[in-house]
């Protein structure tokens, strides 16, 4: 979408009545009773008075100014969008164009989302976007009915299924979940995910399921995508680090990613490809207990190509070294 200040052509600074004469200036040349039959006078007249109703209403501004273009959607909620930032930026998570799970879309480093692959904003729902933004599931209640009254019988459990990644497993996260029923009617919830859940856990959102008196509850099958670098091991995380031979044969300080932050690994001159080297506390830290640790095996790479002098020495390091003698199968 274009920018809503540049479509009545004011700063972003621009106190109300310089809003306010912007859009009247604009109206006055766009009316269609001034241009009879010219269509783009027409829809720029549409974008001006689009534009005006949200910056020309000061809760609307401020949460354009906060937001941008996803304040507009149907149903928005600020407080909620403000924590979907926060999950996000403790993600990692500044992209605008992101992998399955983000729909093409996605919170900048400033704040604001980008609309790629969703066209107009006010075509879209708020709760449809977070769902398709965070991964949020899906459930149908087959006993629910509109405006059906509590009976005096326990309401019926509802069962479902979300998928998170798992960075957002590593963190935790907010998930949106959709309630549909038969009759078309919906609501949407916000499923605190906790860290360090496994795949395949078990999340019960009490009283939230099927109506009675109590209601039923909701129970969640929680799934977590597999991580191109990182294994899980209960709490510890497994990890193959690439580094140099020359690395690897000097030793000395390299830098490994963690799910807290990169921390320095220093190597024992000598080190060997497949060696496993253990980062205490630096794995899965889940809400209660110990954290987990971070297992980094190595993974020597030798330069690509041909290098005779780099033949030549190995030749002279090692050309008496038979590393398979004691091997038997």
């Amino acid at each position: 979408m274009k920018d809503l200040y540049s479509v009545l052509g004011v700063p972003r600074g621009a106190d109300e009545k310089e809003i306010k004469r912007a859009f009247r200036k604009l109206t006055q040349q766009l009316h269609p009773d001034k241009n009879p039959g010219d269509k783009k006078a027409e829809e720029r007249f549409k974008e001006v008075s689009g534009a005006y109703e949200v910056l020309g209403d000061p809760q609307r501004r401020k949460n354009y100014d906060e937001f941008g273009d996803i304040s507009l959607t149907q149903g928005f909620d600020p407080e909620r969008a403000r924590a979907y930032q926060q999950a996000t930026r403790g993600a990692g998570r500044r992209r605008t164009a992101g992998p399955a799970g983000f729909g093409g879309g996605g919170f900048d480093a400033d704040g604001h989302f980008n609309f790629q692959n969703f066209g107009d904003a006010r075509g879209v729902s708020f709760d449809d976007l977070l769902s398709q933004l965070f991964g949020g599931g899906r459930v149908v209640d087959p006993a629910a009915r509109a405006g059906r009254r509590p009976v005096s019988t326990r309401g019926h459990d509802i069962e479902g299924e979300i998928t998170i990644d798992f960075s957002q497993m590593l963190r935790g996260a907010v998930i949106p979940l959709r309630i549909e029923s038969q009759e078309g009617g919906s609501r949407t919830l916000d499923v605190k995910v906790p860290p360090g859940i496994t795949d395949g856990g078990k999340l019960r959102l009490r009283g939230q399921g099927g109506p009675g008196d109590p209601p039923g509850d909701i129970l969640l099958t929680v799934k977590v995508a597999p991580h191109p670098r990182l294994k899980r091991d209960g709490n510890n995380l497994q990890m193959s680090l690439p580094v140099t031979a020359l690395e690897a044969a000097r030793g000395g300080p390299v830098d490994v990613p963690t799910p807290a932050g990169p921390v320095t690994l220093k190597l024992k001159p000598g080190s060997q490809n497949g060696q496993t080297l253990r980062l205490k506390g630096k794995g899965i830290a889940p809400p209660s207990g110990e954290p987990g640790d971070l297992l980094v095996t190595l993974d020597v790479r030798l330069p690509t190509g041909s290098d005779p002098e780099l033949v030549a020495a190995l030749e002279r390091l090692q050309g008496h070294e038979n590393p398979r003698s004691d091997l038997e199968l």
